[in-house]
């Protein structure tokens, strides 16, 4: 005891707690260490410090088998970035058209709202006219080669104020794509169906989102109709019965998206969603109100958070077996179980890091899902404000900006210096969306998320080996028992 075990290399870890035990993040790795009290403490701390012959054997022991390395990345470069042009001609999956930028329902969240604020986009009646959708299936055609899985969605607006178009679009792309395995998704506010159109997307390979947030209390409070300012709950749940009662087999294809508000209790909308036999646990989506493009923050409530935290420690229990299923909230369950699935993904063992590389978060640009508006403009998917020109990355006439584009896939680079000492590396969420600032990527911008993203990482991890946790000391208290029996 009293050794004193100096460091000149500080190890690239994150530390953090559960109730039951201590844990390093090893950034180089990618993986999470049980460590004892005192080695906790011991790299928890900056400064050398003493260490016992204990502690030390641990230490060198972690260290003799590749983990707590010093190495930091050293410079910010996506490791697509020479590939770019590569992916961007061969490989595009799926193309989403912007057929109108009309739409009958006016959201109070939406980003297309109608307050006056620079960053946000407004409501307008111009639709894409045929031959500019027609060019856009060439132009994908033209460009995923190497792709035998493609996809062609509709996105507005409201798409189904152009269903003629749509319908147009999905005769055309499959004579385009004959031999390839062409699906088509829309994403809607579920209140134009028709027999007619779900007898079409049906027969056609459709996947459809439906915005759904919640109760009539719940859902008419943002979401209104545009002429009446009325709630549209009502009429798109007519149509979603109408859908489940006449074409059941087509009922499986749809997703529903839920926009939730922390401002206000959730229960409602949990027990609706658990009271109704039209929703499952694999087609619900949740998200919180994003407020991005606005200038109004979203704060949650107390009573929304308890709440929250009510359902999701359900969920849990449930895992554990501890808690029936049927009684767990679907939101929530299928939360967790989406959650755990990425961690699993995302924290496959890593040999060290590189010395040049980029955080997690940035898709290639318009590869995975090319986003084209009404007008023909290009932009890496429908989530980016299409009225900045941060975020455009060409157009029908010209092709792929690859300059811009390259900006936006080496987001990084705009705080090199902060990313390389990140603990969360691998795990970021940042893309080029949070740090578009008017038409200009924005270094400020892009580290004003940084806080929640290390704070999103370090509560996956807690999550995560606790439920491993509990898992492990009910699979010894069950031997136990057995052996005692």
């Amino acid at each position: 005891l009293g050794d004193v075990y100096k460091r000149q290399n500080k190890p690239f870890v994150h530390m953090l707690k559960t109730p039951l035990a201590k844990y390093a993040f090893d950034v180089n790795t990618n993986q999470l260490i049980q460590v004892n009290e005192e080695l906790y403490d011991y790299l928890k701390k900056s400064s050398d410090a003493s260490i016992s012959s204990a502690a030390k054997k641990q230490l060198d022991f972690l260290t003799s088998h590749g983990y707590l390395s010093s190495k930091h990345p050293k410079k910010m470069k996506h490791y697509q970035s020479d590939l770019l042009e590569y992916q961007l001609n061969e490989n595009v999956a799926q193309v989403t058209l912007q057929v109108t930028q009309q739409c009958n329902f006016r959201c109070s969240y939406c980003p297309y709202t109608t307050a006056e604020f620079d960053v946000q986009r407004k409501h307008n009646s111009n639709t894409m006219s045929y031959e500019t959708a027609k060019a856009a299936v060439d132009f994908f055609a033209e460009h995923s080669a190497n792709q035998n899985d493609v996809c062609v969605g509709f996105y507005g607006g409201e798409p189904l104020l152009e269903y003629d178009l749509i319908k147009a679009m999905v005769e055309y792309s499959e004579k385009i794509f004959k031999g390839k395995n062409l699906t088509f998704t829309v994403t809607t506010n579920g209140s134009l169906f028709t027999p007619e159109n779900v007898k079409f997307f049906n027969e056609h390979n459709f996947n459809v989102m439906i915005s759904l947030d919640g109760p009539p209390e719940v859902h008419d409070r943002s979401r209104k109709f545009a002429a009446t300012g009325m709630g549209t709950f009502s009429v798109i749940a007519k149509n979603i019965q109408m859908i489940k009662e006449d074409f059941p087999e087509f009922f499986n294809k749809i997703s529903f998206n839920i926009v939730i508000d922390p401002r206000y209790s959730c229960n409602d909308l949990h027990e609706m969603f658990n009271n109704s036999e039209l929703f499952s646990d694999s087609n619900i989506r949740s998200t919180l109100i994003e407020d991005f493009f606005s200038y109004e923050k979203v704060i949650s409530d107390e009573v929304y958070d308890i709440e929250q935290n009510i359902h999701e420690f359900k969920a849990y229990l449930s895992e554990l077996g501890k808690y029936p299923k049927e009684k767990v909230s679907k939101i929530a369950y299928n939360n967790l179980h989406q959650n755990i699935a990425r961690l699993n993904m995302s924290m496959q063992p890593q040999k060290t890091l590189l010395d040049t590389m980029s955080h997690s978060g940035p898709c290639i640009p318009g590869q995975r899902r090319l986003f084209i508006d009404v007008n023909g403009n290009f932009f890496p998917c429908e989530r980016v404000s299409e009225t900045s020109d941060a975020m455009k990355i060409g157009d029908l006439k010209n092709g792929f900006d690859f300059e811009n584009a390259r900006k936006i896939l080496n987001v990084a680079d705009l705080t090199e210096k902060q990313c390389c000492n990140c603990f969360a590396i691998r795990h970021c969420t940042t893309c080029a969306k949070y740090c578009d600032n008017n038409g200009e990527l924005s270094a400020e911008l892009k580290l004003s998320n940084c806080k929640n993203v290390r704070f999103n990482a370090e509560e996956t991890f807690k999550n995560y080996l606790i439920l491993k946790e509990l898992k492990s000391c009910l699979l010894y208290t069950s031997d136990a028992a057995d052996d005692k029996a």
